[in-house]
């Protein structure tokens, strides 16, 4: 049995938030993750980043932890891997790929200028409140969301998406009908509102499970997938096996398919029981 392993990151495979008095605070810490994920590299398992995080966020996180394997960028936005990574004809599948610091990227989604225009559009014409990474300095964005002024900036190196801060709740729904309405659509994630075009985690998940069928031939693969969020349904959606982590808040999000485990550990507790008693033990 080969095994891919496309995994979300926030509150996943990062434990990015902690529960201090009530307040969702930021934390930083990899803890002992990068043992569990070298011992994905050494049984030659790929480790698939699937996340609303951006390139650059993911560059460090994958730097950090040393994966080499293709990820996922803006819940879909864009796929990328090194560009020896598949000996494959692109063209011969209908796949448009650009060249972009020795990776080829594959583009889903709509350009970030092209969200913000429509996000400036919308509040002008139909006056619903809302703020956006892009309405926010970098020290104030660092400031409201809880994190450094570094970690600030990455976050807000969009390309696909645009990440909703804060919204009255009753103007969510008005804002998403809106959105539908232009072709683009809002997503809950761990913490924020991520908006983007009509791509989502699991349309960039099937192009990927295509691409590993034929870099592996005719051996017997199986995708797995491990989240928290309800942004995960695509991805869950297109394996093989879904895993649901438990929330930082330790309940689950509300998720009901068929290929789907809750398990037991929070976060990245979980996320690390998913690798030693699943994908391990059976490899």
């Amino acid at each position: 049995m080969k095994y891919l392993i496309f995994s979300d990151i926030d509150n996943t495979l990062i434990q990015s938030y902690v529960r201090n008095n009530g307040e969702m605070i930021h934390s930083d810490g990899y803890g002992d993750i990068k043992k569990f994920v070298k011992m994905l590299k050494d049984n030659y398992i790929p480790l698939i980043l699937c996340s609303t995080k951006t390139r650059i966020e993911q560059e460090k996180i994958r730097h950090d932890l040393e994966i080499d394997d293709p990820y996922i960028v803006e819940n879909g936005g864009a796929i990328i891997f090194p560009e020896n990574y598949f000996n494959i004809d692109f063209e011969d599948l209908g796949l448009d790929t650009r060249e972009s610091d020795g990776n080829f990227v594959i583009e889903l989604g709509k350009s970030y200028e092209k969200i913000v225009n429509i996000l400036k559009d919308i509040r002008s014409n139909f006056q619903i409140e809302f703020k956006t990474v892009s309405d926010f300095s970098i020290e104030e964005l660092a400031g409201r969301v809880g994190i450094s002024t570094k970690d600030a900036k990455l976050m807000a190196s969009r390309e696909y998406s645009e990440t909703v801060i804060d919204i009255n709740e009753n103007n969510r729904n008005n804002l998403e009908q809106i959105l539908k309405n232009k072709n683009l659509m809002m997503l809950q994630g761990t913490r924020y509102l991520t908006i983007s075009a009509l791509h989502n985690k699991g349309s960039a998940v099937s192009i990927l499970k295509n691409l590993f069928y034929k870099k592996y031939g005719n051996k017997n693969i199986q995708a797995i997938a491990i989240g928290d969020a309800i942004n995960d349904v695509s991805m869950f959606e297109n394996v093989d096996q879904a895993f649901l982590v438990r929330n930082i808040f330790k309940g689950y999000a509300q998720i009901d398919i068929n290929n789907l485990k809750r398990v037991k550990g929070i976060a990245q507790e979980g996320w690390k029981e998913v690798i030693l008693n699943y994908v391990l033990e059976r490899n």
